[in-house]
């Protein structure tokens, strides 16, 4: 591709492509990074297995430090939805451009993709790195690696925008998050004879009562106001186990997340959380040698909490135009990752979450626009040293 591709059109194509989290993801890598080879230099970073790929697309020199911009390409699975039109093929309604992904976040990349050849004609001195993760919405799996290589870059970036949808309002932190499944192996037997067997049900139903004792002390623990709740949260999402009355049962699964703010004394919830796991466990050895506690971690990212009066945070609202003070999200992106790398990150982007992962997820027209206005001012920026503009 060597001619200018519209926002509009890329998002097509980007919407036409069921990128669907955990699975393999060459498709939708492939159309990007043909769009980008024109304008970019494009480096591929696969997982272990070989089957998922994260990009790293850069303009300008890497030896000078420059600017991220962060999306992720995966979308939640539409199975079960009422959409009232084809979700992978974008539908234009009066001003609103429906399919998934379109707000989270593909209407971001789409932006981004577009602005390359302004990027590439800048010529610029702060270069631009556009970093693009997968399975993001099963917990930033996918960012890792890109992380760790934005961070690795020959002069490490001074800031990162990441593009999840906030209706382009600058947001400056957001809480982190640690999620888990737990599976209790025991051993089943007669109803009549519970004595003989070991009650997997039992064994999670104490464990759930004891992190809900640890949730409510949390509410008065560190609190910041700036979120609502302003507090850290436990949250237990399910619990399946059991099939029949008269049978004990020997397996049950329980999964449970923590959110904590940003500044609390987390690793101190997580020891909490990691004793009583240990405790349910030897609950069930005393019981048969055979019961067990198996823990996954499903996911985990930290906080991000950037400054309110982070020049950083000024730098991308003069982009943006956003005169507001820098907000907070009740949501989770892969912008605590950067930050934790030391990197400056804040979070703006087309879109509403609150129409993300719904059926006809949408993104308007003008937020669209607004984006390429934003973008359009950083390339016209990037033509300058990063010096002499971004803590102005």
């Amino acid at each position: 591709m060597n001619k200018q591709a519209s926002t509009e059109e890329i998002l097509g194509k980007l919407v036409s492509i069921p990128s669907i989290t955990d699975r393999a993801n060459e498709d939708v890598v492939a159309y990007i990074a043909h769009v980008a080879a024109p304008f970019a230099r494009v480096r591929r970073l696969p997982n272990a297995a070989g089957d998922r790929t994260a990009l790293l697309i850069s303009v300008g020199p890497d030896e000078r430090p420059g600017i991220v911009l962060s999306a992720h390409t995966d979308v939640v699975a539409v199975a079960g939805q009422p959409w009232t039109s084809d979700p992978f093929a974008l539908d234009v309604r009066e001003g609103r451009l429906y399919g998934r992904g379109t707000s989270d976040m593909k209407g971001f990349v789409a932006c981004v993709l577009a602005a390359l050849p302004a990027f590439a004609a800048a010529q610029p001195q702060t270069p631009v790195h556009v970093a693009l993760s997968y399975d993001e919405e099963i917990g930033c799996k996918g960012a890792g690696d890109l992380v760790a290589a934005v961070a690795a870059l020959p002069a490490r970036p001074l800031v990162c925008i990441v593009g999840e949808p906030t209706g382009m309002k600058v947001k400056r932190a957001h809480k982190g998050k640690t999620g888990w499944r737990v599976t209790a192996r025991g051993r089943t037997g007669h109803s009549a004879l519970p004595h003989l067997a070991v009650n997997a049900v039992t064994a999670l139903a104490r464990l759930a009562a004891g992190l809900a004792d640890l949730a409510d002390d949390l509410k008065a623990g560190a609190r910041d106001h700036a979120f609502d709740p302003p507090y850290a949260t436990l949250h237990i999402g399910s619990i399946h186990g059991g099939g029949a009355l008269n049978v004990v049962p020997d397996r049950a699964v329980m999964e449970f997340e923590l959110r904590s703010i940003p500044g609390s004394d987390t690793p101190a919830v997580l020891r909490s959380i990691d004793a009583m796991l240990d405790g349910a466990r030897a609950a069930l050895k005393a019981q048969a040698p055979e019961a067990d506690l198996m823990v996954e971690e499903l996911s985990a990212y930290p906080a991000l909490a950037t400054a309110a009066d982070a020049p950083e945070a000024a730098m991308v609202a003069r982009l943006t135009g956003d005169n507001a003070p820098p907000g907070t999200i009740a949501f989770g992106t892969e912008a605590g990752l950067y930050a934790e790398a030391g990197i400056p990150t804040l979070v703006c982007g087309p879109g509403d979450i609150a129409r993300a992962h719904k059926a006809d997820e949408w993104v308007g027209r003008d937020e669209l626009a607004a984006c390429d206005a934003m973008l359009a001012r950083l390339a016209d920026l990037v033509r300058r040293p990063a010096a002499d503009w971004i803590t102005a």
